[in-house]
């Protein structure tokens, strides 16, 4: 197990290392830009994270109950699934083989950079705690949008993947995806685990 993990993580830097670099470092500008933003714009901050909140309250009730009754595996599971599923596969992922996953990726960071701007002792503190969180999520994110840039390039440039046609560099992006995905869900099931117990810790 941990040889086929290591081979996947090499494939994974052979191939991707640049582009998630170079991802990486847009990703946490755009933290740092949202965080500036919650500063200056603090009154529409409270509202957005209100909203955030509600949001999440209802399309997670079974997180709410779980975090409630103290079910610290049912809060990791939770959030894992969530993340994985939604946050990573479909709204990255998915959506990238059209070319829209990369407003999810650019938008994600400036809005937790907004939501967790330090604008009060309280926000300060609470961003201390929530940092490894957002750095592992953040790293689990920018790994799949890397390779979901594999999609695009199946369309415009086939040559990338070393196809000639646009069907098989578009297959082969699929497998170097789902490949990749090894790696990703390793990332966010440690990024789940770490969120779950900054919860139970802060409450």
């Amino acid at each position: 197990m941990i040889k086929f993990v290591k081979n996947i993580y090499h494939f994974y830097v052979e191939r991707y290392k640049k582009r998630f670099l170079y991802s990486f470092l847009i990703y946490y500008l755009l933290v740092l830009f949202g965080g500036v933003a919650g500063l200056f714009f603090s009154a529409s901050r409270e509202g957005t994270v209100q909203t955030v909140t509600t949001s999440l309250n209802s399309t997670l009730p079974t997180l709410v109950q779980a975090i409630s009754a103290g079910d610290l595996i049912s809060v990791i599971l939770t959030i894992f699934g969530f993340n994985a599923s939604l946050g990573s596969f479909l709204f990255i992922t998915v959506l990238n083989v059209i070319g829209i996953g990369t407003l999810v990726f650019l938008y994600r960071p400036f809005l937790w950079g907004f939501i967790y701007a330090p604008i009060n002792p309280q926000a300060t503190i609470l961003l201390i705690y929530v940092i490894p969180t957002l750095i592992l999520e953040g790293l689990a994110y920018v790994m799949a949008f890397a390779a979901s840039t594999d999609f695009i390039l199946s369309i415009i440039k086939p040559g990338a993947l070393g196809e000639t046609k646009r069907l098989a560099a578009f297959k082969k992006a699929w497998v170097y995806n789902l490949k990749s995905y090894v790696l990703i869900l390793i990332v966010l099931f440690i990024a789940a685990v770490v969120e779950s117990v900054t919860i139970f810790y802060l409450i």
